[in-house]
């Protein structure tokens, strides 16, 4: 499910369900927000690395056990429990880096954008998938996209859904780092003993400082949790699941 490895003053959280491609269920959402929240009142801790084991990085929610669960309140449930995840991501006084070795689809592109730096070998894919599946995004990620990649590309990537490589998530700025196949974990790692020769509170000032530029997202968040709640509970997304399961295309309602 989550496994937690100390180095040092880093630590790193790896998704480890290769069955699910890394898919995010409750208990795996829930078991990350615990290790980071944890992890803020480590005073030791100087970096964090969040990656995903085998050859995904996140490959979103888990739809075996979301199939059955689109009602308001299970839209409520999934939208402030990841928005938690990422909130306390934000919240920590050092950064985190995500370490890309493979498709981060939809809640999984969600989280890397969450993170402080993103690293990518040139196995990764990144999807904002959500409007395929009849649904938005849900966890504060649409400021945080337009901030690294401008208004226009966020709309490209969000609209369209488009699957891109990690040679173009570099060139829009969606990632820091392009390495080798399997070499995300390492440079993250790299990077994260870069962060720790820094003096612990300017490191901590300077997240915050950037943290304060997205301050405006937080009037973003009560819309994006209106409107994925509404989309979710949608026939839409219903029948995107289902057409998921049965490997047709959706069909789609009139707005």
């Amino acid at each position: 499910m989550l496994r937690v490895e100390r180095h040092d003053d880093v630590v790193v959280w790896t998704v480890d369900r290769p069955e699910a491609k890394n898919a995010l269920d409750h208990a795996t959402l829930d078991a990350l927000t615990r290790a980071v929240r944890e992890a803020s009142a480590d005073r030791a801790l100087r970096a964090a690395v969040i990656t995903g084991g085998g050859d995904a990085f996140v490959s979103g929610g888990d739809l075996r056990e979301l199939r059955d669960r689109s009602s308001e309140a299970d839209a409520e449930r999934l939208s402030d429990a990841g928005y938690g995840l990422t909130s306390a991501i934000a919240e920590l006084p050092f950064p985190v880096i995500a370490a890309i070795g493979g498709p981060a689809i939809g809640g999984g592109a969600e989280l890397a954008v969450a993170c402080d730096l993103r690293v990518a070998d040139t196995r990764a894919r990144v999807a904002f998938k959500q409007v395929r599946m009849g649904a938005t995004t849900a966890w504060g990620t649409v400021p945080r996209l337009a901030a690294l990649v401008g208004a226009g590309a966020a709309a490209r990537l969000l609209y369209c859904a488009q699957e891109i490589g990690a040679a173009e998530c570099k060139a829009l700025g969606l990632v820091d780092e392009v390495t080798e196949d399997g070499g995300a974990r390492a440079t993250a790692l790299a990077w994260a003993a870069d962060v720790a020769r820094g003096s612990p509170r300017a490191v901590a000032e300077m997240k915050r400082l950037l943290r304060e530029t997205l301050a405006a997202a937080g009037e973003v968040r009560a819309l994006e949790r209106r409107a994925f709640v509404d989309t979710w509970s949608g026939d839409d997304h219903r029948d995107a699941i289902e057409a998921y399961f049965e490997r047709r295309p959706p069909r789609w309602r009139p707005r």
